[in-house]
């Protein structure tokens, strides 16, 4: 975040979720000020031009033109770094394993199937995702991601009736499955309904070969340590790290 920006950020007490994303994403991106377009702007935060003009004036300024000659004069200051002397940490031994096992899942998410996911997020609206146990915290999470950029998504898991899914499938368009193994028969259960109605499956699994991965339309495979498919949610690897890095990835290439 560009410091010089942050003044603004300190206005947004009575901003939209939606306002606020696009002034962050503003703060995030500092040199697209006076480069972009408010259509521009608009797409790229998944917003109306109405929302940001409501923006602007919620600031005190007239327009996105004021707006933006505002922001180019707090980008001319010089922006104030505090510089701070500091000992390089000590790391445990395991950080460089787990930064390659990071590297070769990103090099599993090729560039193409990163395009895709990107493509599915600006074309489509509604997602309906689904994660047994310990996915279901991940499933959950890429939920609250997705609901934040406005999408409509829906988390459903093992508690959840059969019914609910079956009722529901028909309004939306993509179902994302949260899965270690990929082998969860709850979880192959919902991608067949959602293969029958004809929905986009995406899948998050471990990278050996699995029934769940098959089935995908889109699959993004993550590197585990563990031996066996039905290893204990206990044993502690870097495959969960993994998943959250992946998806605010995807998320960042697809909205940035």
């Amino acid at each position: 975040m560009d410091n010089r920006l942050a003044t603004l950020l300190s206005r947004g007490e009575s901003l939209t979720r939606a306002e606020y994303r696009v002034l962050a994403h503003l703060t995030e991106h500092p040199l697209l000020v006076g480069h972009i377009t408010v259509r521009e702007l608009a797409q790229a935060t998944f917003v109306s031009t109405a929302t940001i003009m409501r923006l602007c004036r919620k600031l005190g300024f007239s327009g996105f033109s004021e707006f933006t000659w505002h922001c180019k004069q707090l980008l001319s200051d010089t922006p104030h770094i505090t510089a701070e002397t500091r000992q390089p940490a000590e790391l445990p031994a395991l950080f460089s394993q787990f930064i390659a096992n990071y590297q070769q899942t990103f090099q599993w998410a090729t560039a193409e199937k990163r395009r895709h996911f990107a493509e599915l997020l600006r074309e489509k609206e509604s997602f309906f995702l689904y994660g047994a146990g310990f996915s279901y915290l991940f499933a959950e999470y890429l939920t609250k991601k997705l609901q934040v950029l406005g999408k409509t998504a829906f988390i459903s898991g093992p508690g959840d009736s059969r019914n609910i899914f079956l009722s529901n499938a028909s309004r939306y368009q993509v179902f994302i499955a949260v899965s270690r193994s990929g082998e969860t028969e709850q979880v192959l259960d919902k991608a067949r309904i959602a293969q029958n109605v004809g929905m986009t499956v995406v899948a998050f699994t471990r990278a050996s070969a699995n029934t769940l991965a098959g089935m995908a339309d889109l699959h993004f495979a993550l590197y585990d340590e563990a031996v066996h498919f039905a290893a204990e949610a206990a044993g502690v690897t870097s495959f969960e790290s993994n998943l959250v890095l992946l998806m605010d990835l995807l998320l960042l290439e697809a909205t940035g």
